[in-house]
């Protein structure tokens, strides 16, 4: 049902933002450890970057075609 839809998709969003702010924070903390300031992980903050953002951009290329097959079908 609708409601249950709603109640599912704002738990999935807090969830992700916790789990993406804390994972971040780890991660910041992680190369401030290693490189000693986080300006001398520059190189490596850039890769991840681009790593995450090839891989948000693909995931959002696969739903877009898994969304226009669906809505073919159902039309």
């Amino acid at each position: 049902d609708e409601e249950s839809k709603v109640k599912g998709k704002a738990a999935i969003d807090v969830l992700g933002s916790r789990f993406g702010k804390s994972g971040g924070a780890l991660l910041q903390q992680a190369l401030v450890l290693h490189f000693g300031a986080i300006a001398s992980a520059a190189p490596v903050v850039t890769g991840v970057l681009y790593t995450v953002l090839a891989a948000w951009l693909t995931a959002a290329a696969r739903l877009a075609v898994l969304f226009e097959a669906k809505t073919a079908k159902a039309a």
